[in-house]
């Protein structure tokens, strides 16, 4: 077993309540995007999403609305933006679908990428390549593959390592 190994194991997963990462990364190319017979790529602009204060935004497993992990009307989800992208902070619930997301990032079948919903503003096309310049955001979503790659979350209470471990292995994934 190796040192990073252990260090993933001994953290603390049971009381890892808090999701936290970023949703969106300002100006990073998603993957190819497959949309009504037409397909290109695309990347929201900084500042994008406006001010956030008003918002109700839902935090989702799989864009599943059946059942919510955290809102921001209630302060279970915080939502932030920097010049690096949307940044959150999410209390997963005591529910069975709160602890099959913590457990399923434990496992590694997670791996912490992200999505997220909205309804396009204001949008510029070059091509095949779209450009958000304004949109609404309505949620966020823990996946198991993002169309954004680059996106990222891990519960709080995980090994610094394991979350580098994490970032490495999407950057490798897109290089490929």
């Amino acid at each position: 077993m190796s040192e990073c190994t252990r260090a993933i194991q001994s953290s603390s997963f049971q009381n890892g309540n808090n999701l936290t990462g970023y949703a969106v990364l300002w100006d990073s190319e998603s993957r190819d995007i497959f949309e009504v017979g037409r397909k290109f790529t695309e990347k929201i602009e900084r500042g994008a999403f406006g001010a956030l204060d008003t918002a109700d935004v839902k935090l989702f497993y799989n864009h599943d609305s059946r059942m919510p992990l955290a809102r921001t009307k209630s302060g279970t989800l915080k939502l932030t933006q920097d010049e690096r992208g949307l940044k959150f902070d999410a209390s997963l619930p005591d529910t069975s679908d709160g602890r099959d997301v913590r457990a399923l990032l434990e496992r590694g079948d997670l791996t912490g990428e992200m999505s997220f919903g909205f309804f396009v503003e204001k949008d510029v096309w070059q091509g095949n390549k779209r450009s958000i310049q304004s949109a609404r955001l309505t949620e966020i979503s823990i996946v198991q593959d993002a169309a954004y790659p680059n996106t990222h979350s891990a519960l709080r209470h995980v090994a610094e390592a394991e979350i580098a471990l994490r970032q490495i292995a999407l950057r490798r994934r897109t290089w490929m």
